[in-house]
């Protein structure tokens, strides 16, 4: 078979022709309907899916399957996408949902860090834990309530083993599942507190996606997370200094050659059945790096050396305050500078920040 023609779609086993008769094979036992290629069958829901609406479920088309219903398998239909060619780019563009969707979606996502974004669901965790926390305070007061109704009747409050009071023990066990419960999702909470909120690159460049892939790629109300601005926090995390996030602002840099991943390129957007995600462009984030630390290195070097010499200029004049001056101007720009290119904290910048001035007052001391 060629290898640019289409598969072939391989049917039930039929009889085959003789000379002098029709010899049946194995298959031809048992009778079967005749399949027509042209036309796919018509697919039964699986178990558990109605298409009408159920009284039980008005506003659900799809309503779960019983829990102790048997599952019911059936071999794959001789039409399936499996055996079927390609589908072309005319198709997805014309129906995204059925050849794009949360397959498309997800491959571009995981494709890069900066495209997977969840929201962390803030407002709803602080709703829980404050119900949690509501349910163990109540738990708290019964539980000083038979305390109180134990002493006043002489019981033995000293122990556990012996408590005949069943009330209390199962106040006391509930406690432990309550406790375990909410401090388990408290610091599961805190951690993902703790992240950092999605940029707006990374938010801009999902909202891109959806509008470069097709507004019907992913059903409305499910694409409506993209829009929670202050919720969105990325799978992993980056840690970028203002310099570096500064720079990512710019798009054209990114298409050169020099900054453009090739191996990337070619795998993400190689000729496949699946959406082909050539709207996106993948740069190397060594060059971008090593594009920024140059800069750091450049302006560093600019911080020693050019006062340094417009110091010794100075220093001819006598000029005392044009001199303070210089290195004012300097440890202002230095400090500036420092925020800037580098994720120090503010402390770390005004200890770095004395340091540069002092190694400047030392040069004009040496230069008069």
């Amino acid at each position: 078979m060629d290898s640019n023609s289409s598969p072939t779609i391989e049917l039930a086993t039929a009889p085959f022709q003789t000379g002098e008769q029709e010899v049946p094979s194995e298959s031809s036992l048992h009778p079967i309907s005749p399949v027509n290629i042209l036309q796919p069958p018509e697919f039964l829901p699986p178990p558990g899916l109605f298409l009408e609406q159920s009284d039980n479920f008005p506003n659900q088309s799809h309503v779960p399957a019983p829990v102790d219903a048997a599952p019911q398998y059936t071999a794959a239909p001789a039409y399936s996408p499996a055996n079927v060619p390609d589908f072309s780019t005319w198709e997805a563009d014309l129906e995204p949902w059925r050849y794009r969707g949360y397959p498309a979606m997800c491959k571009w996502t995981a494709s890069d860090d900066d495209f997977f974004l969840l929201r962390r669901f803030g407002e709803l965790s602080a709703r829980v834990l404050l119900r949690l926390q509501d349910r163990i305070v109540k738990i708290e007061e019964d539980l000083h309530r038979v305390d109180h109704v134990c002493r006043k009747n002489g019981s033995n409050n000293g122990t556990f083993r012996y408590d005949p009071n069943e009330e209390r023990q199962r106040l006391l066990d509930e406690l432990t599942s309550r406790l375990e419960q909410y401090q388990r999702f408290l610091l599961d909470h805190a951690q993902i507190k703790a992240r950092p909120e999605a940029t707006e690159f990374q938010i801009s460049n999902v909202k891109r996606w959806f509008r470069n892939a097709n507004e019907k790629v992913i059903q409305r109300e499910e694409k409506q997370f993209i829009d929670q601005d202050g919720d969105l926090i990325p799978v992993v995390p980056k840690i970028k200094t203002p310099l570096r996030r500064f720079i990512d602002k710019f798009e054209k840099p990114r298409l050169w050659a020099l900054f453009r991943a090739k191996d990337i390129n070619e795998r993400l957007h190689g000729s496949s059945g699946d959406f082909e995600l050539k709207t996106t462009v993948y740069s190397k984030e060594s060059v971008v790096d090593k594009s920024v630390t140059f800069v750091t290195m450049v302006l560093g070097v600019g911080m020693l050396v050019g006062p340094l010499w417009w110091l010794q200029h100075l220093s001819t004049q006598n000029n005392l305050e044009a001199r303070l001056a210089v290195i004012t101007g300097f440890l202002i720009v230095f400090t500036i500078l420092l925020s800037i290119i580098t994720v120090a904290r503010p402390f770390e910048v005004l200890a770095a920040t004395a340091a540069y001035g002092a190694v400047l007052m030392v040069f004009m001391q040496i230069s008069t």
